[in-house]
């Protein structure tokens, strides 16, 4: 079929989507530098475009709203353009390869006229976004967003694009049956690039730190729980003694993250309880606002510990927080933990239990650590909570360490 929308393209209309799409491409291969450097390194100099708080490519680039399905918004721009410019030689390609899949672009002008528009929908959608959500600014993007409108216009055949979009679903309809199995085949192939672009934000890992972070900060209970006391393997060559507070915020990520690693790492954990409460532990000046209960939570642990219950103890006094023995009792209940009270009174009020939590708070003075959380891997102490990737990174060389 002759491509009659193509021919009614003038040359001054041809030429110019052909400008203004080689200027989208410029644009977007320069915020795809801005995305990669201020996502991928870790120092940078700040862009020519980040020139105020409003107006802040860099800070745009860092945000989840400058990926789309996990894909960079300056990726699916240049992919856009692209697409353009070879709807614009179409013919010449079909002259050349003739009787080919490229054969289905009957209408080009009308499927620019349809991408034009939509891209710019879209904009406008980011532009929200960045205005309102982010209150930044992409200079960049919107010059970007105007050449999508302006290429919508150019392309335009009649009536306000109604006609466009009807022709260019008729056509894709008509394209994807007469091609069904390479149609199923390459779609098939792009959900699937989608879908594991945006479970893994391979192009973001800064994203996907926080993503992994947020797996921590906001989870409601362990995702990792273990029975018993021991967490970890007995035999493991890392030994990681955890210091904390079971009212320390923290020292709750520090508790979840160190299950995870658990099961991925060879390691064993050791809990070591300074409750910052001067009830019990008068090595620090004052009790920390909101840890007023520590030291009972630890003893209630360590009485838990004798019982074989340590770990899962610790999940109900992280997470559930109990005011009292009768709210500890339902949450013990509600976790199935057959725990016989009665004696878990009778320790947590024991000489012995008082006696090895002042041992505790000892160790944890001695290592020179006065605030929670902190970790000793093999020896070697940090003291706060640290990221998760960062977590395994230590342990790793932990073990090579001890191998070496």
């Amino acid at each position: 079929m002759e491509n009659k929308e193509h021919l009614k393209l003038t040359k001054i209309r041809f030429w110019a989507i052909l400008i203004l799409a080689l200027v989208g491409i410029g644009l977007c291969i320069e915020l795809g530098y801005i995305f990669y450097k201020t996502n991928f390194l870790s120092t940078f100099a700040p862009s020519f475009c980040a020139v105020s708080e409003l107006i802040d490519c860099d800070g745009v680039a860092q945000t989840s709203y400058a990926l789309s399905m996990g894909v960079p918004n300056a990726v699916w721009g240049l992919i856009l353009y692209l697409v353009m410019i070879m709807l614009l030689f179409v013919d010449k390609i079909q002259a050349k390869f003739k009787n080919t899949i490229f054969d289905v672009f009957e209408n080009p002008r009308s499927y620019i006229s349809f991408f034009g528009i939509l891209s710019f929908i879209i904009s406008m959608v980011l532009a929200f976004i960045s205005i309102f959500k982010i209150q930044k600014i992409c200079a960049l993007c919107f010059v970007t967003y105007f050449i999508n409108f302006a290429i919508a216009l150019l392309a335009n055949t009649k009536g306000f694009f109604v006609q466009d979009i009807i022709i260019t679903v008729r056509d894709f309809l008509k394209g994807a049956k007469k091609h069904f199995i390479l149609f199923l085949i390459v779609l098939t192939a792009f959900i699937s690039t989608l879908v594991y672009c945006q479970n893994s934000l391979i192009f973001s890992p800064k994203l996907k730190k926080e993503k992994m972070q947020k797996e921590f900060f906001e989870a409601t209970k362990n995702k990792y729980p273990v029975k018993g006391n021991i967490l970890g393997s007995n035999n493991a060559k890392v030994v990681i003694y955890v210091y904390s507070d079971y009212n320390c915020p923290f020292c709750k990520v520090v508790h979840m993250m160190l299950h995870k690693a658990a099961r991925e790492e060879n390691i064993k954990v050791e809990e070591v309880h300074f409750p910052l409460d001067t009830s019990c532990n008068t090595k620090i000046g004052g009790t920390l606002g909101g840890h007023e209960n520590s030291c009972a939570y630890s003893k209630y642990a360590m009485a838990a510990k004798k019982q074989g219950y340590l770990w899962p103890m610790a999940d109900i006094l992280f997470y559930k927080r109990p005011m009292n023995l009768d709210e500890m009792k339902q949450y013990v209940k509600e976790a199935k933990l057959n725990i016989d009270f009665e004696q878990l009174e009778k320790d947590y009020q024991s000489k012995e239990i008082e006696e090895q939590l002042q041992k505790d708070i000892d160790r944890t003075v001695s290592k020179g650590i006065m605030g929670t959380p902190s970790l000793e891997i093999n020896g070697v102490v940090y003291v706060g909570a640290m990221p998760y990737d960062e977590l395994i990174k230590q342990i790793k060389l932990a073990k090579k360490r001890a191998e070496n």
